[in-house]
């Protein structure tokens, strides 16, 4: 357990790892790579509809193959041409002329660099999981091989997931900013991208930059991907309310509680794919409903917000019960309305996985649940570490009173040994 708690810090920084791409063309507040690595996985799982392919093999793909830059940063197609000093004004400027001209790499200069990365990349990846059970270890190198390598159906179209996701974000940032070059990501994609579902896709994204009224079975699935990404924007409101500086997103909250249940559902041997996807699903409502916490039903605008927040939301029952029954009915609607468009039996998929993780129909539903207690704890503590004066209490009390899967509160007990919180909790 300590080797995964260990693991978990480490991929939990992939939440403020800026994207390179963005962060070179000033975008301000850009996606991490957790936000882009949600998005690609729900990109992944809803064109794979189209594919077949092994979807648990996919998602785990896509959620494992940025870890590498936890160690070595990142890399975009353009970085040869990058400046040594990005923070010369002069420098950046002559890189932009030089991109903005669409300039062509040399292929041998290109071969030449994949090789140093996959080095690279293959050093991190052994470093990184060097000391995790050698089960988990060996599951997340395969996985990792297989997707840089391409060396299988699901690597070769994995790896263009996460570039059209790419060129997604980049229209997204164009449709805001007019002097957006996004015809920089699109010229990549057309060169790079031979998959026939994902250029059909490609072909939806141009006639959607360009206002055209035409559509295809891809736009559909577009409509659905941009108001998922929506979620890269919300930011919880469970620290918001804490008035937590740069506080986490859905998106990147989803992202490590899907890395959270690939590997703690191996752990337990259950379903792992429906454990990711439940992950991945469980709080696609927050995209019209909200996000909601449990304190809601005593917060108003008399409230002495910090002192109710320093402590468990103790709520008179019938009061509670009112509550949670508005807030999954604000949620059913939420859900039904996102995937109104799709196929019925992909919304009939979604909606199932949500229901799933809100009643607990299955093992998997149950213990996804759990474990959303157990991220949040762990996300409560990353901020206490960097602020002490951080309200942990609540949350500790929460997982503690919502948590009884063995497993999980021998994670807990880790934590408390790693940083002291049952020391802190009797002081209080």
């Amino acid at each position: 357990m300590d080797a995964l708690l260990k693991f978990f810090i480490s991929t939990g920084k992939l939440k403020y790892d800026k994207r390179k791409g963005w962060t070179i063309f000033d975008i301000s507040n850009p996606d991490t790579t957790a936000d882009h690595l949600f998005r690609s996985a729900i990109l992944a799982w809803i064109l794979n509809k189209e594919k077949g392919l092994d979807e648990g093999m996919l998602l785990k793909m896509i959620l494992v193959h940025h870890l590498p830059e936890l160690f070595i940063g990142q890399e975009t197609p353009y970085d040869s041409l990058l400046p040594k000093d990005l923070t010369s004004k002069k420098e950046k400027r002559k890189f932009k002329d030089l991109v903005n001209e669409l300039k062509n790499i040399p292929l041998t200069e290109e071969k030449i660099r994949a090789k140093q990365r996959f080095d690279d990349e293959k050093a991190a990846i052994d470093k990184l999981v060097k000391k995790l059970p050698p089960n988990i270890g060996k599951e997340i190198t395969c996985v990792w091989k297989k997707y840089i390598t391409q060396s299988t159906k699901e690597g070769k179209f994995a790896w263009q997931i996460g570039k059209l996701e790419s060129l997604i974000q980049a229209v997204e940032y164009r449709l805001d900013r007019k002097d957006f070059n996004y015809e920089l990501w699109l010229r990549w994609s057309k060169k790079n991208l031979k998959d026939p579902v994902i250029l059909k896709f490609v072909k939806a994204i141009e006639w959607r930059v360009d206002s055209s009224k035409k559509r295809n079975k891809m736009s559909v699935y577009l409509d659905f991907i941009l108001e998922v990404g929506k979620l890269k924007r919300i930011e919880r409101r469970a620290w918001t309310l804490r008035k937590v500086k740069n506080p986490e997103t859905v998106a990147q909250h989803t992202y490590q509680s899907a890395v959270m249940a690939w590997l703690f559902g191996m752990v337990k041997g259950y379903d792992v794919r429906r454990s990711i996807k439940i992950a991945l699903a469980h709080n696609l409502c927050d995209i019209y409903a909200g996000d909601q916490t449990p304190y809601d039903p005593i917060l108003n605008s008399k409230s002495d917000i910090k002192e109710i927040l320093s402590k468990p939301p103790r709520i008179d029952a019938d009061k509670r019960l009112q509550w949670i029954m508005k807030r999954k009915d604000k949620e059913w609607k939420a859900i039904i309305a996102l995937t109104s468009n799709l196929e019925k039996e992909d919304q009939k998929e979604f909606i199932n996985l949500w229901i799933d993780f809100e009643e607990g129909l299955t093992k998997e539903g149950r213990f996804v649940k759990q474990l959303f207690k157990m991220v949040n704890l762990f996300q409560a503590i990353e901020y206490w570490k960097k602020d002490k004066k951080f309200p942990i209490v609540p949350w500790w009390i929460d997982a503690k009173e919502g948590v009884d899967d063995p497993d999980l509160l021998r994670f807990m007990d880790e934590l408390d040994r790693e940083y002291s919180i049952v020391d802190k909790r009797r002081k209080k």
